[in-house]
């Protein structure tokens, strides 16, 4: 148990910086994206982008926040929710993001989108 208490300031920085490296990966996915796909009539806006990565990230917060309470609440005390809100919810969002973004980024040449 005292192992786990070292390793929470981590957790807690991890946690706190996961958004920022989500946002420079989906930066550099997208600069990808753009360079593999001259043709703006054959690539997806930059808004377009940003919405598609947004919504995963919220769809994906809420079982973060489940996952993050379901672990800490059998051994930490009466602030064991937090976990799920402040350290699990935000790392869960943050790999959807990079999840998701390099999954567009990987798209073959030959999609095109809708009309």
């Amino acid at each position: 148990m005292n192992s786990l208490k070292q390793l929470l300031p981590i957790v807690w920085i991890l946690a706190f910086m996961s958004p920022l490296f989500a946002i420079v990966c989906t930066t550099i996915f997208y600069t990808r994206y753009s360079r593999k796909r001259p043709e703006s009539e054959r690539r997806i806006t930059g808004g377009a982008y940003s919405v598609v990565l947004l919504v995963c990230a919220v769809v994906v917060y809420p079982f973060g926040i489940k996952l993050g309470i379901n672990w800490a609440c059998p051994s930490a005390g009466n602030l064991c929710g937090l976990a799920g809100f402040f350290v699990v919810g935000p790392l869960v969002s943050a790999l959807a993001i990079v999840l998701v973004g390099g999954l567009i980024t990987s798209w073959g040449s030959e999609w095109k989108p809708f009309k």
